[in-house]
């Protein structure tokens, strides 16, 4: 049992150590507010008593913090490298690697060892490749007259 000193001064209880941590949960009573255990002459602060001592504050260690930009510039590559390889959405992934290399590269801050914006130029320059492979390489197929083939046709060795 124990007794409190309110902050008008007056005493008050005997409360219990339920009846206590009820008070605490409503925020009717706090760690610096002054008890009396029962047959004790002196008035500690609660937070001093083993029954309503605030357990240490454990912290646990973080996550390491993934830079920003880390998942823009995986993209970057990814879509480079499909850019490349997948014939039918080739363009769509280059544009989407073209897209996804200038966000990243045009940030002003620097990833932590450069890995993120190696990346992202990896991605660029595999975009560049893939759309040029996929979209010009057709022209020179089809319109072999804008190249002056037609005058080496009956060109012999």
């Amino acid at each position: 049992m124990f007794k409190i000193l309110g902050s008008d001064q007056q005493v008050y209880g005997p409360a219990t150590v339920a009846q206590l941590r009820q008070w605490m949960a409503e925020g009717r009573v706090h760690p610096a507010t002054l008890v009396q255990a029962e047959g004790a002459n002196d008035w500690k602060p609660l937070s001093s008593l083993a029954e309503f001592a605030v357990p240490p504050v454990v912290s646990l260690p973080q996550p390491p913090a993934r830079a920003e930009g880390s998942d823009m510039a995986l993209w970057a590559l990814i879509c480079g490298i499909l850019a490349n390889l997948c014939c039918c959405a080739s363009t769509l992934f280059g544009v989407l690697g073209l897209i996804f290399s200038i966000i990243v590269l045009s940030r002003r801050q620097d990833y932590p060892g450069e890995n993120h914006r190696q990346m992202a130029l990896a991605g660029l320059i595999l975009s560049i490749i893939g759309l040029l492979w996929h979209c010009l390489l057709p022209l020179f197929f089809f319109l072999p007259g804008a190249w002056g083939i037609h005058h080496f046709r009956g060109w012999r060795m």
